[in-house]
Order: C-alpha cells, then structure tokens, then sequence
C-alpha cells in the first residue's frame, strides 16, 4: 500500500473513532465500544425503491451496541463484520441491508444468536431503549 493511501486509510480511521462513544475492547483499544446501529432506511435509494426495497416505519428508537459485551462472550467480528460483498469491511449495516428485509435481517442474526446462547436481549424494548 503507497504511503499516500495509508495515510488516507490512517485519517478515515481517526475519524470514524473520534465519532464512537465511550469504552474500549481488548482487541481495539480505540474508543469503538458502544455504537449506533444505523437505521436500516438510512441508504435507500430511488434504484433500491424501484427494485422493490421498501422503507420500515422506523417506529422505535436506535439499537446501541456495546462491542466489549460481545468480546467478552466470545463473539467473532466477523460475525457481523462479514466479509462477503465488504471489501472495506463498512462499519454501517444498512449501507447494505436496507428497509424492511435489512431489518429482518438484523434481527434474525442478533435475536437468534441471543436466543440460541440463552445471552442478552429477545424482546424488542430491550435494544430499542427509549431515549431519556
């Protein structure tokens, strides 16, 4: 990789985790703990509503997520980090798994891996805790 392009790659970085809240995990000890799951309606595009994507009602508050949670239970990134179609491993969910089947989506790989685990949140309130 050119000196050029890792700075660029260093810069983005410092960025996205200059904009991540408090906490750190033992594999990243940048400040990336808890974060807001994008909102699945956030990156549809006319393309994507001509080609059948359809909006959610985006009736209930954001997900936030706590990485360190998730490490200490023995989550693999690539769980939901995956690689498949993500060369640049894009941090926000909804850039690809948009509208009513991106929240599908979610809540299948979230509430099935809690349920089969017998760990963390099922119902709905749960994640999607009012704001204060």
């Amino acid at each position: 990789m050119s000196k050029s392009k890792l700075c660029l790659v260093g810069a983005v970085a410092v960025i996205f985790l200059a904009g991540c809240s408090q906490g750190t995990t033992n594999i990243n000890t940048s400040p990336t703990d808890v974060v807001t799951v994008t909102d699945v309606n956030k990156f549809i595009t006319d393309t994507d509503k001509q080609a059948g994507i359809n909006a959610t009602m985006n009736a209930m508050d954001p997900v936030k997520l706590a990485h360190k949670k998730h490490e200490d239970a023995g989550v693999k990134c690539v769980i939901c980090h995956h690689k498949q179609g993500n060369d640049d491993r894009i941090k926000q969910c909804a850039v690809c798994h948009k509208g009513a089947s991106g929240e599908d989506t979610l809540h299948n790989l979230c509430i099935s891996c809690h349920a089969k685990t017998k760990q963390g949140p099922t119902l709905c309130n749960e994640c999607h805790i009012a704001k204060e």
